[in-house]
């Protein structure tokens, strides 16, 4: 079964099974990476919409596989608004128990 998930900020304590690793990917979607994003380093704010589109599906597929493996991502998809400069990101996943 496919899941749909995006970030969230609740947390149930007593989660278990499905909704245990639905809420682990919730949380991955919710977390920085980089907190201080010009320290140090070039801004990648200036970069075409779809390379840093590609980074961050890139970097989220990676995370997941790492932090939660019992969910194997199928797609990954956009929310929101490039012009504003908020994007949310949906992504689909099933779950490997």
């Amino acid at each position: 079964m496919t899941h749909q998930v995006t970030a969230t900020s609740n947390i149930d304590f007593g989660a278990t099974g499905v909704d245990e690793i639905l809420q682990n990917v919730a949380y991955i979607l919710s977390t920085f990476v980089i907190s201080c994003p010009l320290y140090g380093k070039r801004s990648k704010t200036d970069a075409p919409f779809y390379l840093t589109k590609r980074r961050n599906t890139a970097r989220i597929i990676d995370s997941i596989k790492r932090f939660e493996p019992r969910a194997v991502v199928i797609d990954v998809d956009y929310l929101g608004d490039v012009f504003v400069g908020k994007l949310q990101p949906v992504v689909k996943v099933i779950v490997n128990e």
